[in-house]
């Protein structure tokens, strides 16, 4: 799992590993502040903030992520994705907070509790849920009660509830995909590189052969 720390180490060993001068100068705690920076950027972080009809308490200090092209691969006569991250453990599975197609933003997917799937079926006029796509939560999976790729969807956009990055320690697993961790590493490296100043030395050879004859 991705952490600041591991991946401020990563950050580290490859300055040191072409600018030692230059690793030297840059610290951890440097690195911290700009990887929750990175990751609130690429995943869009937003506050989070909902009251539930029931009366159910949220906790404060949570956000959410947005999760572009998550796949989704077909399962026997339905579909299903992989949470690409853990949200937070919320009434009503609010941690997932929507699911809809990366082409079509505007048409979020319906939850259903678990079980309740099997109640509508016998109503004739929701057993399709009106055309809409529907989906159940079950662990890191995402259920979808239809197969999606035939409509042409294979994939989707998640919006998922985390605490706020600044809250997770140095070494709490970050919400990130594995995948992500690597190019968070390649920014931040490239940032901490040194800028190589101007010697202000002009080369003679060079002005006197680009001189007009």
């Amino acid at each position: 799992m991705s952490t600041k720390y591991l991946i401020a180490e990563q950050v580290l060993t490859k300055l040191a590993g072409g600018y030692p001068d230059i690793a030297d100068s840059v610290q951890k705690p440097d690195l911290y502040k700009r990887i929750e920076q990175k990751v609130n950027a690429m995943f869009k972080m937003q506050q989070f903030s909902i009251n539930l009809p029931s009366g159910e308490t949220i906790p404060d200090n949570l956000a959410i992520g947005i999760y572009e092209n998550v796949a989704v691969t077909q399962s026997g006569l339905v579909s299903k994705s992989t949470l690409p991250v853990m949200p937070i453990s919320l009434p009503r599975n609010v941690g997932v907070f929507q699911i809809y197609s990366t082409d079509f933003p505007d048409n979020v997917f319906i939850p259903i509790v678990s079980g309740q799937r099997a109640l509508l079926r016998t109503d004739a006029l929701l057993s399709d849920m009106l055309g809409q796509v529907t989906y159940e939560v079950q662990g890191r999976t995402i259920k979808y009660h239809s197969d999606l790729t035939l409509m042409g969807i294979n994939t989707v956009t998640m919006e998922l509830v985390c605490m706020d990055i600044s809250l997770y320690s140095i070494t709490d697993p970050l919400p990130i995909p594995a995948d992500f961790e690597e190019a968070i590493v390649m920014e931040l490296y490239k940032e901490c590189l040194p800028i190589q100043p101007e010697t202000g030395i002009s080369n003679q050879y060079t002005n006197v052969a680009n001189q007009p004859k």
